[in-house]
């Protein structure tokens, strides 16, 4: 696809995400009286779409692209929240103060419904924006499963701290987050890989054709990014563990695969990388 076309997708997650998020609080958060309520209803339909909006996003985008969009896609809600309701609502309650009237109480229910949201919103939207650290969060082949574990994660520990600062320990938000947490590296763990047949050893040669072909762009010279330069055999060897931890465990490089390698190559480099 055109950058173009790229750009305006995922202008468009933005503007659906918030639009949805919107309409459901409108919607559904409410209760028979009339009142601001029923959040547990919003808040599935919420997740719902978030779920599928990562699965969607990662599928349309490289996983570092789709994790940052995800990410500010909460974010625009967020941002929505405390520009179209928290701030308005507080001007027309204190216009209504000053012109004598009973201040709507509507203004400040919905205030705090919005707030509320916002906190839960906040440990998502952070795991997001900040995985494009970790190759082996967003290079992972179910990537969107890995970071609505994590969303799922963060909102636990965030409903521990909310209830904590009410005076309840909610152990039971804490349990839920560590199993999340501990199921999720149990799944992501490096599996023993089987024994091959004996193969005659990769030359770091060869090694270097495939540097050449898919990496010196990027890693020679005075533009080598991070002073990782693979332009001589001293830079593959003295960078030998850090190839094989980006290239072949985390295949957080090339980045975003720009260049094309193939899983053969990765294979090639591992056994370069590992062999004695």
């Amino acid at each position: 696809a055109a950058p173009w076309q790229a750009v305006c997708a995922a202008l468009g997650f933005l503007l659906v995400g918030a639009a949805v998020y919107d309409i459901a609080c409108q919607a559904l958060g409410r209760t028979k009286d009339g009142q601001i309520g029923n959040d547990g209803r919003v808040m599935v339909v919420v997740a719902a779409f978030v779920v599928f909006e990562s699965w969607l996003a990662c599928h349309l985008f490289a996983g570092r692209a789709a994790f940052l969009i995800v990410g500010a896609t909460l974010a625009t809600m967020m941002t929505a929240n405390v520009a179209h309701w928290i701030i308005p609502g507080q001007r027309k309650v204190i216009a209504q103060m000053r012109a004598g009237e009973k201040p709507d109480p509507i203004h400040g229910q919905r205030g705090k419904q919005r707030s509320v949201h916002n906190t839960y919103f906040g440990l998502p939207v952070l795991v997001a924006m900040l995985s494009n650290h970790y190759g082996m969060l967003h290079q992972h082949p179910h990537n969107w499963v890995v970071l609505c574990v994590l969303m799922a994660a963060g909102v636990a520990i965030r409903i521990f701290f909310v209830k904590r600062h009410k005076g309840v320990n909610s152990w039971g938000a804490v349990a839920l987050a560590l199993a999340l947490l501990a199921g999720l590296i149990a799944w992501m763990a490096p599996r023993p890989q089987p024994a091959v047949a004996v193969v005659a050893p990769v030359t770091l040669e060869s090694v270097q054709a495939i540097a050449a072909q898919r990496c010196l762009m990027c890693h020679t010279g005075e533009v080598a990014q991070k002073g990782v330069r693979l332009d001589s055999a001293e830079g593959m060897t003295s960078h030998k563990a850090q190839i094989y931890q980006q290239v072949v465990v985390q295949r957080a490089m090339p980045l975003n695969n720009a260049t094309g390698l193939t899983d053969e190559e990765r294979s090639v480099i591992g056994r370069w990388a590992l062999q004695k």
